[in-house]
C-alpha cells in the first residue's frame, strides 16, 4: 500500500501558520518541565508550570482560528500536549509527592490515572473525526454548550489540590486518601456526564457585573493566595455539575 506524500506549497507557508503549534509545544514543554521540579521537591514551581500550561492550552486554539490555520496536524499534536502535560505530568507530582508511599499502589493509581486520560483524548478524537452533524442541528449546539465528564486541563489542576493546600497551609492529606482523590478525578475523565463548556455559555446582560466581581475576586485572591484560591475555584467548578446535568437534560428534552 502506497503512503501519501504531503505536499508542500512550492511558495512555502506563512510563518504565522505555525504560530499555533509553537504555542501547543511551549505548553508542553512547560507541563513536562513540571516534572524536573517536583523531582527536586521544589512543589511550588512544578504545580505552577502545570497552570501555565493551561494558558498554552487556551491560547493554541484561538491563535489557531485567528491566524486562519486550523488543522488536523494541530489538533494531534494538541491532544499529544494535553496527554502528557495534564494526564502525565500532573499524575507523577502526585506521585512524588504522596503516593509512592503507598508502594505498588500508589504506581497503579498514577497508571489508572494516564490511562484515563488516554482513553478521553483517544475517544474525543475518534468523535471528532467520524462525527458529522449538519450545522446548525441540536445536537451540535449542545455539544458546543457541553462536554463529556471534566477536559483534561480541569483534570490536571484538580489532581494537585492537595498540593496546592500543602503549599497554602502545610497540610499533607494522608496517602490513602489522595489515591482516592486522584481516582476519582480520573473516573470524572470518562464518565458520561455533562459539564459546562463555558466557552458555549452566553451571559445574559444582567450577570455581566456579578460575572465581573466574581473575575476580579479570583485574581485578587490569585494575588494574594493562590494556593487556596485555585481548590475553591476547583471546589466551585466541581459544583457547577449539579447545574450542567439539570441544564442538560432541560436542553435535551
Amino acid at each position: 500500500m502506497k503512503k501519501k506524500l504531503i505536499r508542500i506549497p512550492m511558495s512555502g507557508y506563512p510563518i504565522t501558520r505555525f504560530i499555533p503549534n509553537m504555542a501547543t509545544l511551549l505548553g508542553l514543554s512547560v507541563g513536562l518541565t513540571s516534572v524536573y521540579h517536583a523531582l527536586n521537591q521544589d512543589w511550588e514551581k512544578a504545580v505552577w508550570f502545570v497552570v501555565i500550561a493551561t494558558v498554552f492550552d487556551g491560547m493554541d486554539g484561538r491563535l489557531a482560528r485567528f491566524f486562519n490555520a486550523s488543522s488536523r496536524f494541530g489538533a494531534e499534536l494538541d491532544s499529544l500536549s494535553d496527554f502528557v502535560s495534564f494526564g502525565v505530568s500532573p499524575a507523577l507530582l502526585a506521585y512524588f509527592f504522596a503516593l509512592n508511599q503507598l508502594g505498588r499502589l500508589g504506581w497503579g493509581v498514577v497508571l489508572f490515572f494516564c490511562i484515563c486520560s488516554g482513553l478521553r483524548l483517544a475517544h474525543f478524537n475518534t468523535v471528532s473525526i467520524e462525527e458529522e452533524m449538519e450545522p446548525g442541528s441540536k445536537l451540535l449546539q449542545l455539544q458546543k454548550k457541553y462536554f463529556t465528564g471534566i477536559p483534561m486541563p480541569a483534570a490536571g489542576v484538580l489532581a494537585l489540590v492537595p498540593i496546592m493546600l500543602y503549599l497554602d497551609s502545610d497540610y499533607r492529606l494522608p496517602p490513602t486518601m489522595y489515591a482516592l482523590y486522584a481516582v476519582s478525578i480520573a473516573g470524572l475523565m470518562v464518565a458520561k456526564i455533562p459539564t459546562f463548556s463555558f466557552k458555549g455559555v452566553k451571559i445574559q446582560p444582567n450577570q455581566v457585573m456579578f460575572l465581573l466581581g466574581a473575575i476580579a475576586v479570583v485574581v485578587i485572591g490569585m494575588m494574594v493566595r493562590p494556593w487556596l484560591t485555585l481548590p475553591v475555584v476547583g471546589g466551585a467548578y466541581l459544583a457547577t455539575f449539579v447545574f450542567s446535568f439539570i441544564s442538560y437534560r432541560k436542553d435535551f428534552s
